[in-house]
């Protein structure tokens, strides 16, 4: 049952809020109006029968003729006195008695009425339900995550112990919730988590904890598990969860990653097997202001350039593609070509100096992975982080340019902006764009509203907590393998589906056909081929590693079908 105060919190949020408004602002005019004419009583009482009588007095007259109860122990004995006590009877009546039981009704409980009789949560689910997913709190990397479940037609459901999140999620967004304790066996079986496909526990360490625990006494079905504090990873994995995903370690492994200008080998994004995916500054090398088929990096290092980045504007390259010295080139090919790569740029990882502006756990994490390439790096926040021994940051006001000057920025090469605030992320990445303009960039997005913003600042890359983790989910829900580069593009490799088998890629049109690029071929037992040739043939167990949007991997699976060679 609803609390009190539940009950109380509808008319504090949405339509109700500003109708509260409307009825303060008429409430203060009925004031008003008692004030002017408990004025005017006690000037007729004195000029015109010759009677005194207080303010107070006035305002008990004014209120008991409004309101018509008239005890009749005031009056008035004169025509003039007559007309006017009629006049506070009519306006008492229209403004009182009619207008305001109106206004509560028409504007308040009504609407509270409706409201209760049209939204009735959701306490269980048919007993023949079964293939869902069920979903254990809410965030933007949910919300995230169900934008990606609705594309892919998954059948999900929402369950949460908070009623009035309940009632938001299912009237303004049209998501189906559950409503119920989180950790109630009785809840869990109605909605049905022994035939469900995937439970995804998004909830803090100590609930999760307790989630996986009574879903393992009910049932197997697999759970994944976002934690926050890295340290509680085997603990949810003993309480019982199959994937542990901690997202703030792996955000600010991005972030890290992204931040690192030099050394090709100091930046592989990830690897599929033997293929490993990396990324260079154009600046600083021997390619800048180059044509990529002047540049010849295939011919020199033996890597394919299946990308060029100018910030955050992601481009397939062709031959009169122009390198940039603003721009970042997207490599694919083996460990030793990288090597290759670092030969011939002459730069290594430790050239580079990265700032840190943020120690919380994303910027700590970040911190983490670069001490293991390693890069030298500064870590400036406005207070000392007490969870972390590790790393000694200067304390003051990153937004104070002269903090950052004195600091040394100029010097630096990289830069990760990783505050809670996606407002100073902005304000950060706008005058550290000013004061370096050859630094990379790399900014965190609190909320996916913000990522444009903070590309218009200066960002050469933005990596948004919620497009990582839902991509992070829907993989594991899919079972597929893929590499998040930036927001709504991936590279994913699939098996060659049947209907392809036997063409070249140019007969083939996936490009045309889907929008993907072909980034290499795998064949097993045998080293992948970085950006293959329109005229290579497809062959039976091969496997395709593409660039592209999740709808764009939809397209190509709707295309050719999802059946493999």
């Amino acid at each position: 049952m609803k609390t009190i105060s539940a009950e109380l919190a509808y008319f504090l949020r949405g339509r109700a809020r500003q109708n509260l408004k409307l009825l303060m602002l008429y409430t203060l005019f009925l004031l008003l109006l008692i004030l002017v004419y408990a004025i005017m009583f006690r000037y007729l009482m004195l000029h015109l029968e010759g009677r005194e009588f207080s303010f107070i007095a006035g305002m008990y007259w004014t209120i008991t003729v409004m309101t018509t109860l008239g005890f009749g122990d005031i009056t008035f004995h004169t025509d003039l006195g007559y007309a006017f006590a009629a006049l506070v009877t009519i306006s008492g009546v229209v403004f009182l008695l009619i207008i305001l039981p109106f206004g509560l009704v028409s504007l308040f409980l009504a609407p509270w009425i409706e409201q209760r009789l049209r939204y009735r949560p959701d306490f269980s689910l048919p007993s023949d339900t079964s293939g869902h997913v069920l979903i254990f709190g809410v965030n933007p990397t949910v919300r995230a995550l169900i934008h990606n479940l609705k594309s892919l037609a998954i059948p999900f459901i929402v369950v949460t112990g908070d009623y009035q999140e309940s009632l938001r999620l299912e009237e303004k967004e049209d998501i189906r919730v559950v409503w119920g304790s989180l950790t109630d066996k009785k809840l869990l079986c109605k909605v049905r988590v022994d035939s469900a496909r995937y439970i995804f526990a998004n909830l803090n360490d100590t609930q999760n904890v307790n989630l996986c625990l009574t879903i393992r006494a009910i049932c197997k079905t697999p759970i994944a598990a976002i934690v926050d504090d890295a340290e509680h990873i085997e603990l949810i994995r003993l309480a019982g969860a199959d994937k542990v995903v901690p997202l703030k370690r792996i955000i600010g492994r991005y972030l890290g990653i992204r931040s690192t200008t030099q050394g090709a080998l100091a930046h592989i994004l990830d690897s599929f097997g033997l293929l490993k995916i990396a990324e260079i500054p154009v600046y600083g090398t021997p390619f800048s202001g180059l044509t990529l088929e002047r540049a010849q990096i295939r011919q020199q290092t033996g890597l394919a350039v299946i990308g060029v980045w100018e910030r955050g504007v992601f481009t397939v390259p062709s031959k009169d593609t122009v390198l940039s010295p603003t721009s970042l080139v997207v490599l694919a090919g083996t460990r030793e070509q990288l090597t290759r790569m670092e030969q011939l740029t002459g730069e290594q990882a430790g050239d580079d100096l990265v700032f840190i502006l943020g120690h919380g756990k994303i910027g700590c994490a970040a911190a983490n992975f670069l001490d293991h390439k390693p890069v030298p790096y500064l870590l400036i926040d406005q207070i000392e982080n007490p969870n972390c021994d590790k790393h000694i940051s200067v304390i003051g006001d990153a937004t104070n340019c002269q903090l950052l000057r004195n600091s040394g920025i100029e010097r630096a090469k990289g830069l990760i902006v990783t505050t809670n605030d996606d407002s100073t992320n902005v304000f950060l990445t706008l005058s550290s764009r000013h004061t370096n303009p050859h630094m990379r960039i790399v900014a965190r997005a609190n909320t996916e509203e913000n990522v444009e913003q903070l590309y218009a600042a200066g960002a050469d890359f933005v990596v948004s907590n919620a497009s990582v983790g839902a991509n992070i989910l829907t993989n594991i829900l899919e079972a597929k393998e893929s590499i998040f580069l930036t927001e709504g593009l991936t590279i994913f490799r699939l098996p060659l589906p049947e209907t392809l088998v036997g063409k070249t890629i140019e007969e083939s049109r996936i490009r045309p056909l889907t929008g993907c690029s072909v980034v290499a071929l795998e064949t097993e037992g045998a080293a992948p081929l970085p950006s293959p040739s329109p005229d290579i043939r497809l062959e039976v167990g091969m496997k395709l590693v593409l660039i592209g949007s999740t709808h764009q991997e939809e397209e190509f699976c709707l295309q050719f079908g999802n059946k493999s060679s």
